[in-house]
């Protein structure tokens, strides 16, 4: 039955076909009466969605093209007329959904419930699936669904918008579960952030299931976000003492000039309150009153009710935590991090994980950081994470004295070799060689599999139209949900056989976040030119992959270009040094890009006697960085400083992650050198140069073995 369904959808039942062109041409804005609406069958399951292969043509006619284009245009400005005229002549049944999927994108919330609902079973798996779930839920009530049909319609699933909650509640209502209604809207009311339209809706409809609580609540949620109109809003809602409150926090935030005199004012039993102590805190910080802001820490909010509430909370208490790092307060530091409240995700990760490191290496405590690195353990899902909490559990254990407990960690933590912190752990348990396994070999099956998804097929056809940014769309959707190994194997050589490194290589990121590691496809190969002062040939290409992916024409938002991401102004004082010719358009030139950056990387490891975390980050942040973050991380050089700890302490989070990923990157590309296999010295690189560097040793590159950016370009 559900490949009838979508056979049915293929060849009668697209968003078009829900009216004739004619009826198309007038727009219809309204749904069916309900003696024009076919009958409902109730929710069909969404499945990932299939077009029999003996309907696909491989090169779509080119009137299709021209419609497609035509469509695709229609959509992006918002004419659903057109879009849908255009979603009428097409004959190709690949192109038919690319252009449904781009009228439900760009403009769901001008389609009938009837239409968007459909898009949302029929384009299961396609790109930004939740845009199709909350333009239907925003338009379910005015559909004229039954009762018991909007229930059904929701499945116990519970609605991701205001407008979603507020059908649902009234659904329950008629069908006599007030209990479930009033549960539902207290839900949302008190715990999700909406717009202030759809806020004063829901209070005029349900506002007699709501409590003097629930309004202090929601206040208090919002008051942590933007403070926009909805937040103002509810302001009339408060009893007078949370008003006084809510304008407070308002002030702080605003910068107001009467701020302090409102907090002032404030019954000694507000003036800890966690809103405040949050608002206080960053009034204070902002202003360089970082001991001041450190006191009401501990007063924070730690019931943290949403997502975007969790990060704005992180971000304060981290700036805190490397405030205090910088002034030698560890006790400060740790008060920052810990009992922050988050619990999942990259802040409650990034928090604990700060909380167990402070205690461990700053406090001498290895019990109570035992705890947070546990912590990070049930947290982290992905393998950078999960090599980070064993790694540091193993850490822990040692300093307590347990060698057992430590060996046990280190093993699950080598599990993960191909991440900086998997590599440590390796090293902790025999020494530690890293041993690549080759990528998976294609079977018919594995490519028969993937060559019958719709959205393999539509991200071939948009390449193939010129569409570029849709390309890159399908596939970095793709990269989230394909269930094998072998299936982002081609979709990686898919973005590499149309020319896109950049899309291939985020492939490869997303790949190996999940847990599918592509030794040959992930880490390209290329015989770096020969240069004078040329680092390692593995350092240069792990600089290389975190740069650009091996996208000689990457140009990022900062100007830097080509395949070691160079400025104009540092290439064209590394080729004045060289006695090189320059001209900016010659940093595309793959070769002379990497002479130019390998120069700049030598001259950085040799100016940082010889330490690679050190040059690393200033390739990254700036040669000015390193010398100042010394002076509260401590020298990486000196045997008193662990080169970790230096690394962790780099208060840039992307200049920390770079220098992770490229030394971890190292390591691999080692192995790839020598033949699949080499012994992991990630602890003696990072310990590497010293105050006693006698400088680099002059060495010349010999060609590398065929594979990756030097491979035949796979056919598409």
């Amino acid at each position: 039955m559900a490949f009838k369904a979508r056979k049915a959808f293929l060849t009668t039942t697209s968003i078009v076909l829900l009216a004739t062109v004619a009826q198309a041409q007038q727009a219809p804005t309204q749904a069916p009466s309900p003696q024009d609406r076919p009958p409902y069958e109730g929710p069909r399951p969404i499945e990932l969605t299939q077009t029999p292969q003996s309907a696909y043509r491989q090169t779509p006619a080119q009137t299709d093209v021209a419609t497609l284009n035509s469509a695709l245009a229609s959509a992006k400005r918002g004419d659903v007329t057109g879009a849908r005229t255009a979603i009428a002549m097409l004959n190709d049944p690949i192109a038919k959904k690319i252009a449904t999927w781009a009228l439900a994108d760009s403009a769901g919330d001008s389609l009938s419930f009837f239409e968007i609902d459909q898009a949302r079973r029929d384009l299961a798996g396609w790109p930004r699936a939740a845009r199709r779930q909350l333009a239907a839920e925003k338009l379910l009530e005015t559909s004229g669904q039954s009762p018991q049909q909007i229930i059904q319609w929701f499945g116990g699933a519970e609605p991701q918008t205001a407008e979603g909650a507020m059908a649902l509640a009234s659904a329950y209502q008629a069908t006599g579960k007030s209990r479930e209604a009033a549960d539902l809207i207290r839900r949302v009311w008190r715990d999700n952030l909406f717009e202030v339209g759809p806020q004063r809706t829901m209070l005029a409809r349900f506002g007699g299931m709501l409590t003097p609580e629930d309004h202090v609540r929601r206040a208090d949620i919002l008051l942590y976000g933007a403070q926009g109109p909805a937040a103002r809003d509810i302001l009339v809602l408060l009893p007078p003492d949370q008003l006084q409150l809510a304008q407070v926090r308002m002030a702080l935030r605003s910068g107001a000039g009467n701020a302090n005199d409102l907090m002032a004012a404030l019954p000694g039993n507000l003036i800890n309150d966690p809103g405040i102590a949050f608002e206080r805190a960053s009034y204070y910080r902002k202003r360089n009153l970082e001991n001041l802001a450190l006191a009401n820490v501990a007063n924070f909010p730690r019931d943290l009710a949403h997502g975007d509430m969790a990060t704005r909370i992180w971000d304060e208490r981290y700036r805190l935590v490397l405030y205090a790092l910088r002034n030698g307060d560890s006790a400060g530091a740790y008060a920052a991090a810990a009992n922050s409240g988050l619990t999942s995700g990259a802040p409650g990760a990034d928090a604990e994980f700060y909380a167990g490191w402070i205690a461990l290496t700053r406090l001498k405590n290895p019990t109570q950081a035992n705890i947070h690195f546990a912590n990070v353990e049930k947290i982290g899902q992905s393998p950078i994470t999960r090599g980070r909490a064993f790694y540091w559990l193993g850490r822990t254990a040692e300093a307590r004295g347990d060698r057992a407990a430590a060996q046990r960690f280190y093993g699950a933590g080598a599990k993960y070799n191909t991440t900086f912190y998997g590599q440590l752990a390796a090293e902790k348990v025999d020494g530690g060689r890293l041993v690549l396994g080759a990528d998976p070999v294609i079977t018919q099956a594995d490519r028969a599999r993937f060559e019958a998804r719709d959205t393999v097929r539509a991200a071939r056809l948009l390449n193939d139209i010129g569409n570029r940014d849709l390309f890159r769309t399908f596939v970095l959707a793709l990269d989230d949900i394909l269930p094998t190994v072998e299936e982002q194997a081609m979709l990686v050589d898919l973005a590499r056989g149309y020319g896109d490194q950049d899309t291939s290589m985020k492939v490869v990121r997303t790949a190996a976040q999940r847990g599918f590691i592509l030794p040959e496809r992930g880490y390209p190969l290329r015989t770096p030119p020969p240069v004078m002062g040329a680092p390692d040939p593995a350092l240069t290409l792990g600089i290389t992959r975190q740069e650009s992916g091996f996208d000689p024409m990457a140009r990022s938002g900062a100007d830097a270009r080509g395949m070691m991401q160079l400025l104009p102004a540092t290439a064209a004082s590394e080729a004045r040094r060289l006695g090189m010719s320059f001209e900016t358009s010659m940093l595309y030139q793959p070769d002379f890009n990497m002479q130019l950056g390998q120069a700049f990387l030598g001259r950085q490891i040799n100016n940082f006697s010889g330490s690679y975390p050190m040059a690393i980050a200033a390739y990254n942040a700036g040669p000015g960085r390193p010398p100042q973050w010394i002076t509260f991380c401590g020298d990486p050089r000196g045997a008193a400083t662990d080169p970790i700890d230096f690394i962790e302490c780099i208060p840039f989070s992307e200049t920390r992650n770079y220098v992770m990923r490229v030394m971890e990157g190292m390591q691999v590309y080692r192995a790839r050198l020598s033949n699949g296999s080499a012994p992991i010295t990630l602890s003696a690189d990072l310990k590497r140069g010293g105050y006693t560097y006698a400088g680099p040793t002059t060495t010349t590159s010999q060609p590398l073995p065929i594979g990756g950016s030097n491979a035949p370009i796979p056919n598409p």
